[in-house]
């Protein structure tokens, strides 16, 4: 038996440590009670646990065990795991704390864990973990408080995570909705076990139709790319929460697990573009898991909106456009064939006002939610529901189900009134995939996330020999000029002087003024330490450049100076930072595009993509920027030349591409765009050290 099938269908579970003195630990005995299997307590102090003989050790059990769950102190453990390997268990669950997550000293001892497991073939899930559930064979090896209570119906949901307090909110919420998680894994520290190795394991199940995830430590994205792929081939559906995304969340995320987490960017960028659905928070996880059970997910963004509250439907149409929604007016024939079935003083625009008269008619309501759902304008139905609750709450439930069976479009339910009022009316439509959430603003966020926000990278472009131009770990805007040369973005001429004294010859050449710039891989932002002089009349130039460096040796004299370069002044335009994150950790690489110039940090309007692109999408890109107006003729100004800013974005981004993991980062800033053309007034290019 493999070590995967030893952790979900196992012939006979083991619990070390088992005690009914222990809530937790007579919590793992207690709800093993249906497992098919044998299950034997461990523990020297006690000869019987919730009625089931107690064995002093592993080696004393009268029968194989593939699965072993232990819950001793952290210095116990290594010798329980050894013993499980001795016994022939091919996974163990160390619910334990005490290990990576309390510092150095507990690292170490996990270090050890992992080897002394990894010599007996063994593999582990945590430490520091709350175990796991697997429906199908009636496995639920946990101590969680939440997985006591009624069973209710398998979902096809399952949920891996590494918080195993989240976990339990998760798997506690989906009761109190009457969902049945068909599984539930909640790795820990992942000392071995990864939440990566879990969810590709639910991921190739059978009974699993779609995995909630959430990750505090980014997974690789070859194998994230891969995970998400498989599920999408095998019409499954993956939802995602990541905490981690601010620097407070990275610095929490570290202190709880030991995890060390990088930025995540390409982490979301390539979780949409496989259409995986990320989501805000531990309920709206939960929502988009139950509402990816269904067979449709919103084609757009337009939502037909039925409800019997004027007021209600007024808050909807003034929440929707914050989270990127329209309620557009219906068409004329929908219109007409709303009229019958809603009174006069209620109204068939959008959102569509039923009045209370329709919903004690749930024939007639039903028929309301068919005409919308089958309305063109409409990519999803939101039914808003206020005081009806009970049997009449079922009633209605019935007919919305009733109308989602018979269309394509997708719904979801916001029903703002008591909770035990529509329970068992929101647990009949949760389980057959509409969502049902307490409030408007979390309807509509739902559905927005719904919405599938992928789009495929461009093909990449023919090598054309980049890589030799890396010769080193930076290069500065002068050293890299030869990049901009071979991906056909233009730039200022200029030449670089060592001499104060060469500058008035170079300058003369170049125009009556010019810009002087310090060069120094060491010198990111230029301009922060005076190494940026701008509009120097060409017969000054030597005493400009004398100053320059005096101001740069002053400000940074750690920084290695390879000279100034006299460059032309570029009429001024409309300024874009355009800056690209390399490829790193099976990830690709990153496009960055903004508004440029010295105020990018102050401004922060930025939009990114995975590369590479074509110039379509560069320009699709440049029209998210909310100063995307200053490139359009703003207030009569010229027109800037998007086209070329768009071709500028898409070679440095097949640039990106070509140079592979070897490339760190490019930065343009600016990329100054005219009436005519795109010229790169600064680089930066960093190399990872050579493989």
């Amino acid at each position: 038996m493999s070590a995967v099938d030893g952790l979900l269908d196992p012939r006979a579970v083991a619990v070390v440590g088992a005690s009914e003195r222990s809530a937790m630990a007579g919590r793992l005995t207690h709800y093993l009670r249906d497992f098919a299997g044998p299950v034997y307590p461990v523990n020297p102090n006690h000869r019987q646990v919730h009625g089931l003989p107690c064995y002093p050790s592993l080696s004393e059990l009268p029968g194989p065990v593939d699965l072993v769950l232990v819950l001793v102190p952290a210095a116990r453990v290594l010798s329980v795991v050894e013993e499980a390997g001795r016994a022939g268990a091919t996974c163990a669950v160390v619910l334990s704390s005490g290990f990576a997550e309390v510092g150095d000293e507990g690292r170490a001892l996990q270090e050890q864990l992992v080897e002394v497991a990894r010599r007996y073939g063994l593999r582990v899930i945590g430490p520091n973990c709350q175990g796991l559930l697997y429906r199908p064979t009636g496995l639920v090896a946990t101590f969680t408080a939440a997985a006591a209570g009624p069973q209710h119906p398998d979902s096809g949901i399952a949920y891996v995570g590494q918080s195993g307090a989240l976990g339990g909110s998760f798997l506690g919420g989906a009761a109190d909705r009457g969902i049945g998680l068909t599984a539930w894994v909640s790795v820990g520290n992942q000392a071995d076990l990864t939440a990566t190795d879990a969810a590709e394991l639910l991921v190739a199940d059978p009974h699993v139709r779609v995995l909630a995830c959430y990750l505090e430590e980014l997974p690789d994205g070859d194998r994230w790319q891969r995970l998400t792929e498989r599920a999408a081939s095998a019409g499954k559906h993956v939802a995602v929460l990541r905490s981690g995304r601010s620097p407070a969340g990275e610095r929490a995320v570290a202190a709880h697990t030991g995890a060390l987490v990088r930025a995540g960017t390409a982490f979301d960028l390539l979780t949409r573009e496989a259409g995986a659905v990320e989501d805000d928070d531990i309920d709206e996880l939960l929502d988009a898991a139950v509402a990816l059970t269904g067979d449709s997910r919103p084609r757009g963004h337009r939502i037909g909106v039925i409800t019997s509250s004027g007021g209600a439907g007024g808050l909807v149409a003034d929440q929707a456009g914050a989270v990127g929604l329209e309620l557009p007016e219906l068409d004329a024939a929908t219109q007409e064939a709303l009229a019958p079935l809603i009174p006069a003083f209620g109204s068939a625009v959008n959102p569509v006002d039923v009045t209370a008269q329709v919903i004690d008619d749930a024939g007639q309501f039903g028929a309301v939610c068919e005409a919308v759902a089958d309305s063109d304008q409409v990519d999803a139905v939101l039914v808003v529901l206020t005081t009806i609750g009970g049997a009449a709450a079922v009633e209605v439930a019935e007919s919305i189900l009733r109308a989602a069976k018979r269309s394509t479009t997708p719904f979801a339910v916001a029903w703002m009134y008591s909770r035990e009022q529509v329970a068992e009316a929101s647990a009949l439509l949760r389980r057959s995939g509409i969502p049902v959430l307490d409030t408007t603003t979390a309807a509509l966020r739902l559905l927005a996330h719904l919405v599938p926000r992928g789009g495929r990278r461009a093909e990449p472009a023919a090598p054309r020999g980049l890589a030799r131009l890396l010769d080193r770990p930076a290069l500065t805007e002068a050293a890299g000029a030869p990049l901009l040369d071979a991906v056909g973005i233009a730039r200022p001429r200029g030449q670089v002087v060592t001499d104060p004294a060469e500058a008035v010859a170079v300058a003369r050449e170049i125009g009556d003024h010019v810009v002087l710039k310090v060069q120094s891989p060491d010198l990111t932002h230029k301009s922060d330490v005076g190494g940026v002089v701008v509009g120097v009349p060409a017969d000054r130039a030597d005493g400009a450049t004398r100053d320059l460096l005096d101001t740069v040796a002053a400000n940074a004299p750690h920084a290695r100076v390879e000279g100034v370069l006299v460059q032309e002044v570029v009429p001024p335009g409309v300024e874009l930072l355009l800056g690209v994150q390399g490829s790193e950790h099976g990830y690709p690489p990153v496009v960055t595009v903004g508004m440029g110039g010295t105020a990018t940090e102050l401004y922060r309007d930025v939009v990114s993509a995975l590369a590479p692109l074509d110039t379509d999408q560069a320009l699709a890109l440049l029209r998210r920027l909310r100063g995307w107006p200053l490139l359009d003729g703003f207030r009569g100004r010229p027109r800037g030349d998007v086209a070329a800013a768009a071709a500028a974005i898409a070679a440095v981004s097949q640039a990106a591409v070509e140079l592979g993991d070897g490339l760190a980062e490019i930065e343009v800033n600016p990329l100054v765009v005219h009436a005519t053309g795109a010229v790169a007034t600064d680089l930066v290019v960093t190399s990872h050290p050579r493989r």
